[in-house]
């Protein structure tokens, strides 16, 4: 018998655990909730805080454009769109793991995108790690007889007028492509 109510007594402590952290959670979530910090009553139990949209929505698409020159040729090629596409369908919500790769470009290209808001400066910008994994996802896609590339990153607000669509976000210089140049600028 005292089994039974031991049993009895987890269980309730087991269900209201859950409700209590259901309720904190659904608390600490609410529109107004960001004045609120439910920690302090939850003695260091971690409540979950999601801000999937707000305050700043998602309303732009960073874009990653390269071009590149060849020996011998006075004109760049034409720009071309290298963003990685990432396949949508009902499996990917189980299971994902080709997401890791262009999420990683997508958060350097959002970090850089801030940098620029923020006036960062030019030659800080090009020593940072976001610069630096753009310039390798460039790096990739760029023709196996260019000399020297450039990246662009590019905002598109797809609800905007035409006319204010697009939005130049950085320009890199110019990047020499020999082996040496490479060499010198992972080393440095």
């Amino acid at each position: 018998m005292p089994s039974s109510r031991i049993r009895g007594a987890v269980g309730v402590l087991a269900v209201g655990a859950v409700a209590t952290h259901l309720v904190s959670t659904v608390l600490q979530n609410t529109p107004d909730s960001y004045n609120q910090d439910l920690r302090q009553f939850t003695g260091g139990w971690p409540i979950p805080g999601w801000r999937f949209f707000a305050p700043n929505p998602g309303v732009q698409n960073v874009h990653l454009l390269v071009r590149d020159t060849k020996a011998g040729d006075a004109q760049p090629s034409p720009w071309r769109d290298v963003t990685p596409e990432v396949p949508h369908g009902w499996t990917q919500v189980i299971w994902n793991p080709a997401s890791r790769g262009p999420k990683a470009l997508f958060d350097a290209m959002q970090q850089l995108s801030v940098m620029s808001a923020n006036q960062a400066g030019f030659t800080w910008v090009t020593q940072s790690v976001p610069y630096q994994l753009v310039f390798s996802a460039s790096r990739a896609s760029a023709t196996a007889d260019a000399q020297a590339l450039q990246f662009l990153l590019m905002n598109v607000f797809p609800s905007a007028p035409p006319e204010r669509r697009m939005k130049p976000i950085l320009t890199s210089e110019w990047i020499p492509l020999d082996s040496a140049s490479e060499h010198k600028e992972t080393a440095g």
